[in-house]
């Protein structure tokens, strides 16, 4: 029988995919024009699935990890290492998100339904350190999501340990 570390639960595993489609379709709108409804849709889209981001990243270190597999320590260490990054670059882009508009005085607009009004006023130079961070943790997703991924299919195709099906089935206790 597997150890309860063994593998994800389901919830875990919605999230996983849930958040991995989002940050692909929210770093894809980035590259419409400020007045195109692709950049509304990475603004507000972004503001509404930054919440799902979060709960996400909180959950993972409070819930635990699954077991390590067995290899090298070395590719555990990058393993825990590209986690990491990925989970700190995801809160980073979404904290700084929300910061964006927030810096320039304005309110965050969700759709023009939902309008958050801003706690601080214009701080241009607050706004250009905010907008780079935004930018350099977004891009980092990109590298540390092909690292992610060509772990999980070397695992898959040359290990065939079971670690990359953890994303695909449940179980029933697991993190």
């Amino acid at each position: 029988m597997p150890s309860v570390t063994a593998g994800y639960s389901s919830r875990s595993i919605i999230l996983h995919w849930i958040g991995a489609i989002a940050v692909v379709a929210l770093f894809i709108s980035h590259e419409g024009s400020r007045d195109s409804a692709m950049f509304a849709f990475h603004v507000s889209g972004g503001a509404i699935l930054g919440v799902l981001l979060i709960w996400r990243i909180a959950r993972r270190p409070l819930h635990g990890f699954t077991d390590k597999p067995e290899q090298p320590k070395l590719l555990n260490l990058i393993s825990s290492l590209v986690m990491w990054g990925l989970l700190l670059s995801l809160l980073g882009v979404v904290v700084t998100g929300y910061l964006l508009p927030w810096t320039l005085g304005n309110p965050l607009d969700i759709y023009g339904v939902v309008s958050i009004p801003s706690f601080m006023g214009s701080v241009p130079i607050l706004h250009s350190i905010t907008e780079r961070l935004h930018n350099v943790t977004g891009h980092l997703i990109v590298p540390l999501t092909l690292l992610h991924i060509l772990g999980a299919l070397k695992h898959w195709l040359y290990d065939r340990d079971g670690v990359m099906q953890r994303m695909f089935r449940s179980h029933s206790g697991g993190r």
